[in-house]
């Protein structure tokens, strides 16, 4: 049989040969006519084939590469729009003149915390553990990634096609807007610089080791951990070694930025007036188009993390996608029934509320669960916002009602319907029937001894483990590790950066009353003309007080609503048969602007204005009323 087989390849060698002789005349060649020619022709084919096959190879291999950076490349520009869409967002939420100080709160981000990272950021993030909880990193480090000197511009992440320098690029993405997300929880209260230095102190000792503990592998080892992995194969930090699942940053992002926004807004004070007095947004039209943008921008943000792990992108974009859609028709849908009424800024809020869960699942979900988790988000999120003026928390613009909840959600969530099939470098979750495990057990079993893959080894040593309950118990430990680290060391930060700025974290009474954009900045963000003002100061002048050397102060009135006391107001201001109260003529020289319930004077007695106040509103309104000088 061998000898048949073999004279039937020559065969067919020969005529082969006969024919592309008879082809190419010019070129002729002498056919084989012995076993010893034939043997060598067979060599010369061999070789010729090889040969093509390594080029194609490296081609194909080229081509990879190509297609990886370029994809890492648009993925970190998208995350980098969401800066300015989370800007867009958060200044829409605010009073219109603080819109100019709060986006900068983010914009501002991109320029402080882009620079640290390619400082040491990096290496802090994603080098060689240098701080070790038994074998498990705490944080990274090493000489080469200062200022990246040590890092060639060809060099690859080792078991990746990416270069190090685009990793580089899209994570910083993600440390930029991390404490830009965190500024929305204290918004409309802090100073500019003072935020500054809370961001690189908090990126430096909250986030960078976060980053490590959750997403650092063993790429700038010496040597792999683990031989059979090689370099790249092994987790290195404390929550990766645990086996928690976290695909783009539900831990890392969303519940370190919205339990470190909690912390803040519980170390710091609050807003005057809250929260008896309700702060209405300026622009809901610039928070739905920040919310666009930030949709828009996601698709890098969990897409662009499928490629950093050297996985497909397919299933990330599908989750995001549905998971966004249900949680904004969930909120809208919850609010309908609690309060009658959809609004646009429900709708903003629970596009981001699904977004922010899905991120750690996206990965390793099918788009229905994507799906599901959005609409899980949409109720959750929005039940924990309406809980912030029970419990008497000034989250300015719900960063932890969004990121710190719904980062929360997400991450257990991800236990509940990670699928093995999506993502090998994942597991089965609770939802997937013990019939498909064993299934995929043995399909990784058929593979004889030799040929099977250290990767294939531990993939059928971790699905033999598994239980229903098994992944969602690790993800609730890693959330709980990831809230507690974030809180506490946010909350000791805050107070710390108070006391290193002289108590000017947060900025006084009067500046806060005057607005942020031309206290912290000098300059508004929307200037319509609609206020005279002194050239000096900004602001406006009361009918009896000099121009600029007379502190002003504020009385804050409780009891009416704000309506009755705009709508009283102003028919005392009016001209009428019926002169003027003598409280009214107490009061109005000195009055330069008036917020809802708040009242800003310049000049004159405070406690004797602010009972002629409290007087002439009772009357007015005919309802008790506490007036409380405040500044």
């Amino acid at each position: 049989m061998k000898r048949f087989l073999f004279s039937l390849v020559g065969f067919l060698l020969l005529s082969n040969l006969s024919s592309l002789h008879a082809q190419a005349p010019e070129k002729e060649k002498p056919v084989p006519t012995t076993i010893a020619e034939l043997a060598e022709e067979l060599k010369k084919v061999k070789e010729e084939a090889d040969k093509a096959i390594a080029e194609a190879e490296t081609a194909i291999a080229d081509a990879k590469l190509g297609g990886h950076n370029a994809w890492m490349l648009t993925s970190s520009a998208l995350v980098m729009l969401m800066v300015p869409g989370l800007a867009l967002f958060y200044g829409g939420m605010v009073q219109r003149k603080n819109v100019l100080a709060t986006m900068m709160e983010s914009m501002a981000s991109l320029s402080v915390v882009g620079v640290f990272w390619i400082i040491c950021g990096y290496g802090l993030a994603f080098g060689p553990s240098v701080i070790q909880w038994g074998d498990a990193g705490l944080i990274g480090w090493h000489p080469k990634f200062f200022f990246l000197q040590g890092v060639e511009t060809g060099d690859l992440l080792p078991a990746t096609s990416t270069p190090v320098y685009a990793h580089v690029l899209f994570q910083g993405m993600f440390a930029i807007i991390t404490p830009a997300l965190i500024s929305g929880a204290i918004a409309e209260r802090i100073r500019f610089v003072p935020f500054t230095i809370f961001s690189i102190l908090w990126v430096t000792i909250v986030y960078c080791p976060l980053a490590h503990m959750v997403w650092a592998f063993d790429w700038f080892y010496d040597k792999p951990l683990d031989e059979g992995l090689g370099l790249g194969g092994s987790a290195i930090g404390l929550l990766g070694k645990w086996g928690a699942l976290d695909f783009a940053g539900g831990t890392v992002v969303h519940i370190a930025a919205g339990f470190a926004g909690l912390a803040c807004s519980l170390a710091l004070r609050k807003r005057i007036g809250y929260p008896s007095q309700a702060v209405r947004p300026n622009s809901m039209v610039l928070t739905l188009l920040g919310a666009g943008l930030l949709w828009f921008g996601w698709f890098g943000f969990n897409g662009g993390s499928a490629v950093a792990s050297n996985f497909l992108a397919t299933s990330a974009f599908a989750a995001t996608q549905a998971a966004a859609a249900a949680a904004g028709l969930s909120w809208m849908l919850v609010e309908y029934l609690h309060k009658g009424k959809p609004t646009a800024l429900g709708l903003a809020s629970g596009i981001v509320a699904g977004l922010v869960a899905v991120t750690p699942a996206s990965g390793y979900v099918y788009i229905w669960g994507g799906l599901i988790i959005g609409l899980i988000a949409g109720v959750v999120c929005y039940a924990s916002v309406q809980f912030k003026t029970i419990l008497g928390y000034d989250d300015s613009l719900d960063a932890f009602g969004v990121h710190g909840v719904g980062g929360f959600l997400g991450a257990v969530l991800t236990g509940v319907f990670c699928f093995y099939s999506v993502n090998s470098m994942g597991t089965d979750g609770f939802v997937t029937p013990e019939a498909t495990v064993k299934k995929q057990i043995a399909e990784l079993e058929k593979k004889a001894e030799p040929d099977r893959s250290a990767g294939d080894k531990a993939n059928i040593a971790k699905l033999k483990d598994w239980t229903p309950s098994g992944q969602v118990m690790i993800q609730i430990k890693a959330s709980i590790f990831s809230a507690l680290f974030a809180f506490v060391l946010s909350y000791a930060l805050a107070i710390g950066v108070q006391v290193m700025t002289g108590f000017n974290f947060t900025t006084d009474l009067n500046s806060e009353s005057e607005g942020l954009d031309e206290t912290e900045h000098g300059e508004t963000g929307f200037d319509f003309g609609t206020t005279f003002s002194s050239a000096k100061s900004g602001q406006p002048r009361p009918a009896m007080a000099p121009t600029n050397k007379v502190k002003g102060y504020i009385i804050a009135l409780d009891g009416p609503k704000q309506e009755d006391v705009r709508k009283a107001w102003s028919e005392m201001c009016q001209a009428g048969k019926t002169p003027p109260t003598d409280d009214f003529k107490k009061v109005y020289p000195y009055l330069t602007t008036i917020d809802g319930n708040k009242f800003k004077f310049r000049g004159g007695d405070p406690n004797h204005i602010k009972d002629s106040l409290s007087h002439l509103f009772q009357k007015k309104l005919n309802t008790p009323v506490k007036a409380t000088v405040e500044a």
